[in-house]
């Protein structure tokens, strides 16, 4: 598993990630996101559902726009469905589409603690490339 770090931005937040593959950095972005955003979650898969997020085709094959909208999808089921990911099961991670089958948990404000409200993804610092030798790694502020 990639390894992630915060990082005080302003009145924001940042995040630095890495990841072994672009899967796996993916995976540890959310991971990353999701442990500010809650002190303690649901640790049980209750549903799972097939997540998928695509840049626009105008951009060409940009991972940096891929992992925001990755993020952004993944918040919006948050804020609309109370589900926090837990598991990730990747069909396909390349630069211009993620698909993956999520493990999701339910928040349940009544047995959970919610930490740091995150509003988007920004665009501010945006920067993921691939590493000598298929590594990852990105950077991104995260709107509180």
């Amino acid at each position: 598993m990639g390894t992630f770090r915060t990082f005080d931005h302003t009145a924001d937040v940042g995040l630095e990630i890495r990841g072994e593959s672009l899967a796996d950095l993916l995976e540890t972005a959310a991971r990353g996101v999701f442990s500010i955003m809650l002190d303690d979650g649901p640790h049980e898969v209750a549903v799972e559902a097939d997540v998928a997020a695509a840049p626009d085709p105008s951009l060409g094959d940009d991972a940096a726009e891929l992992v925001v909208c990755w993020l952004q999808e993944l918040l919006y089921r948050f804020e609309m469905e109370h589900l926090v990911p837990l598991e990730f099961d990747f069909a396909e991670a390349g630069p211009a589409r993620v698909r993956a089958r999520v493990g999701f948990g339910r928040f349940d404000p009544k047995r959970h603690r919610a930490g740091t409200e995150v509003k988007a993804v920004t665009y501010h610092e945006l920067a993921v490339r691939e590493e000598p030798g298929g590594a990852w790694s990105a950077r991104f502020i995260l709107d509180v």
